[in-house]
C-alpha cells in the first residue's frame, strides 16, 4: 500500500479522484490538502509516495508546489491534473520531472494508464530500497541495534520462517546487461518465496524463505538443482556458495562472512561448482572435485605460489572431511603424491629420507594428524620463499594494481587480467588486495568507476549513456542502478543537484 496526497482547492474534485481510486481498487491510502502550502506541511510529516495536484490554487499554485517538493523529496512521484493544457505549463512540468499530466475533466483510460505507471515506479523503488537495506544488513561490521526494525521493513520474520542465502559469483561481468536471466531460472527451481539482489556486475545474492515445516531434504538438494538450471544462462563459469539454514536475524552477518570466506576458494575450481558453509551438505558434488582440486594445487606449487598452495591444502582437507566418501588409503596416497612433489620442489633428493615421510603419512591415525604431517612437509619450502612475502614487494604489487585499474577502468577488466599483468596467481592477488586495500577487487573497481562517473556528471555535458560507456558499463540502465546504489540517487538527479 502506497500513500497518495491529493491537492486541490475544490472538494468535489478531490472526492472524484478518491472515487476512481476506490473503483479501480488501487493500492493507495489517500491524504488530502487544499493548497500547496498545506501540501508541503503534510509532505514533511507523512511518508507520501505520490502527489496528485491541481495547478491553479490559492496561497501556492501547483507548479510552485512541484518545484519545492521535488527539491525536498527527490524520489516523490508527481502527477498534475488541471484544466489548463497550455504549452508553458507542460514545459515547466517536464522540468520538475512530472510523471503524468492529466487534463480535466479526467479521461478514465488516461487516469488508469497514469496510475498504473506511477504505481509500477513505486513498486520498483520499494524493491530497490529493500535490496539496499538487505545488503546494508549483511555488510554491517556487527549486528545493528536497529536490526529488528530493518528486518521488519524487508519482511523477514524469523518467527515464521528460516532463510537460506545463496551467493552466485561469475567469472566475468555477466550482469552488465539489459535483462538479467537469473531470476527466471531461479523461479523454475525455487518453489517458495525468495528475494533476488544483484550485488555487482559478477555477483548476485538469493535469500530463500523456508517455512519452519519444510522437509530438510528441500534446502539440502537446492544446490544441484540450481546449478543445472542456471548452467547455460550466461557464457561463463560460476561458483555458488550456499548457506546453512538461518533461524535468527543476528545469524545473518556471521553466516554471510562465512560464505565470503568459502568463496575465496573459487580459484581452485575451473568449472562451475557449488560449495556449502555446512560441510556435511553436497557430499556427492564435493567428492568429485578432488582430482581437479589437486591439479590446481600442483599448479600453485609449480609457479611457487606458497600462499595459494597452503590455501589449497586447507581446502583439500576441508573437502575430505566434509565429503566422508574417500577411503583412508586414497587420501594417504594423494597426500603422498603431494608430499613427493613438495619434496622435489624444495630440492631434496634423498630417497631414504623421503621414505620416512611416506611411512609417517601412512602411519597417521586421524585426518588431523595427516594434515599436521603435510603442513610439516610444506615447511620444507620456507627456505625457498619468493618475494611475495616481502612487504616492499607487496606494496609495489598493490601500487601496480591500482595503476592498472586507474588506467583501464573503462574496459571489461577482471581479477584474472590483473593477475596476469602482475605475474601472480588470482588466488594470491585476491588475498593480497583484500589484505592491503581492505576491500575486494570488485568493490574497489566499482568505487573507482563511481567516482569517475561523479566527476563526468559534475564537470561535463556528456549524456548519461556516454558516461556509462566511459566508466566501463556497456548497459546504461545497469549503470544507473549501480550509481543509485552507490550514491543514493540516480545520475540525472545527481547532475541536477550539482548544476
Amino acid at each position: 500500500m502506497f500513500q497518495i496526497l491529493i491537492v486541490d482547492d475544490e472538494h468535489i474534485e478531490r472526492e472524484g479522484i478518491k472515487r476512481l481510486i476506490h473503483k479501480y481498487n488501487l493500492p493507495l491510502a489517500v491524504l488530502e490538502a487544499e493548497n500547496g502550502e498545506e501540501a508541503l506541511e503534510m509532505l514533511a510529516s507523512h511518508p507520501i509516495d505520490i502527489v496528485l495536484t491541481d495547478i491553479k490554487m490559492p496561497f501556492m499554485d501547483g507548479l510552485t508546489l512541484c518545484e519545492r517538493a521535488r527539491a525536498q523529496f527527490p524520489e516523490l512521484k508527481i502527477i498534475i491534473f488541471s484544466a489548463y493544457g497550455e504549452f508553458e505549463y507542460a514545459q515547466r512540468a517536464i522540468h520538475y520531472q512530472i510523471s503524468s499530466y492529466l487534463l480535466k475533466p479526467i479521461d478514465v483510460s488516461d487516469f488508469q494508464r497514469a496510475f498504473q505507471e506511477v504505481i509500477a515506479l513505486c513498486h520498483k523503488d520499494q524493491e530497490q530500497e529493500k535490496e539496499e537495506m538487505f545488503l546494508e544488513i549483511l555488510h554491517a561490521a556487527q549486528a545493528s541495534p536497529l536490526l529488528s526494525r530493518k528486518l521488519d521493513l524487508i519482511g523477514l520474520d524469523f518467527s515464521q520462517m528460516s532463510v537460506q542465502l545463496i551467493l552466485i559469483d561469475y567469472s566475468s561481468s555477466v550482469f552488465d546487461v539489459e535483462h538479467d536471466l537469473l531470476p527466471e531460472r531461479l523461479q523454475a527451481v525455487i518453489h517458495v518465496p525468495f528475494d533476488y539482489v544483484n550485488m555487482n556486475e559478477s555477483q548476485s545474492l538469493v535469500c530463500v524463505r523456508w517455512s519452519h515445516t519444510v522437509r530438510k531434504e528441500e534446502p539440502q538438494s537446492l544446490g544441484s538443482r540450481l546449478k543445472a538450471s542456471i548452467a547455460d544462462a550466461y557464457n561463463a563459469t560460476f561458483t555458488m556458495v550456499i548457506s546453512r539454514l538461518i533461524y535468527a536475524g543476528d545469524e545473518l552477518v556471521p553466516e554471510f562472512k562465512h560464505m565470503e570466506n568459502v568463496l575465496d576458494y573459487k580459484f581452485f575450481f575451473h568449472e562451475s561448482t557449488v560449495r556449502y558453509t555446512d560441510e556435511s551438505q553436497g557430499q556427492e558434488e564435493i567428492a568429485g572435485t578432488i582430482p581437479k582440486l589437486m591439479e590446481t594445487l600442483y599448479w600453485h606449487l609449480e609457479v611457487k605460489d606458497q600462499f595459494g598452495l597452503r590455501q589449497g591444502v586447507e581446502l583439500f582437507f576441508k573437502t575430505i572431511d566434509g565429503s566422508g566418501q574417500h577411503s583412508a588409503i586414497y587420501v594417504k596416497y594423494t597426500c603422498t603424491e603431494l608430499a613427493k612433489k613438495i619434496w622435489e620442489m624444495a630440492g631434496h633428493t634423498d630417497v631414504h629420507a623421503f621414505k620416512s615421510i611416506v611411512e609417517a603419512i601412512f602411519g597417521c591415525k586421524s585426518l588431523a594428524e595427516l594434515k599436521a604431517q603435510i603442513q610439516l612437509v610444506l615447511s620444507l619450502l620456507d627456505g625457498a620463499a619468493t618475494d611475495v612475502h616481502n612487504p616492499e614487494f607487496s606494496k609495489k604489487v598493490i601500487k601496480d594494481i591500482r595503476k592498472l585499474i586507474e588506467d583501464n577502468y573503462a574496459s571489461d577488466i577482471s581479477l584474472q587480467w590483473i593477475a596476469e599483468k602482475v605475474f601472480l596467481t588470482q588466488t594470491y592477488v585476491s588475498y593480497l588486495f583484500k589484505r592491503e586495500v581492505g576491500q575486494t577487487f570488485v568493490k574497489y573497481l566499482t568505487m573507482i568507476r563511481m567516482h569517475k562517473a561523479e566527476e563526468l556528471l559534475r564537470e561535463t555535458h556528456l549524456t548519461i549513456a556516454d558516461i556509462s560507456q566511459q566508466v566501463g558499463y556497456m548497459n546504461t540502465s545497469y549503470f544507473c542502478k549501480t550509481f543509485k546504489q552507490y550514491h543514493g540517487q540516480s545520475p540525472a538527479k545527481f547532475r541536477e543537484g550539482t548544476g
